[in-house]
């Protein structure tokens, strides 16, 4: 595993598959990192990443997305795209109450 920005870590399908067997699971699934589509498909269906926050901070373009799983078990994705942003500046938010502090 790769030590990343110090808050995760990277990880290929030999380590999914040997979470996934070690706790007798068969998907992986796990969020908050960005993805283009809003989500991402790996480690041979293993491994999904789905990322709920389009155009995350303001600037990067991504769709947004959700998952559901039906009674087949089956994963379903819905896409997004933002919304326009309000008349405040990008992050201002993140200051507290809106940006208007």
């Amino acid at each position: 595993m790769e030590l990343q920005r110090g808050v995760g870590f990277a990880f290929g399908p030999d380590i999914a598959e040997a979470f996934l067997e070690r706790n007798n699971l068969s998907l992986l699934v796990r969020s908050h990192e960005v993805k283009e589509e809003g989500y991402l498909v790996e480690h041979g269906g293993k491994t999904i990443t789905v990322f709920s926050a389009p155009n995350y901070c303001d600037t990067m373009g991504n769709k947004g997305a959700f998952i559901h799983f039906d009674s087949s078990l089956e994963p379903k994705f819905t896409k997004f795209e933002c919304v326009p942003h309000p008349p405040v500046r990008p992050m201002a938010y993140a200051a507290g109450l809106g940006g208007l502090a």
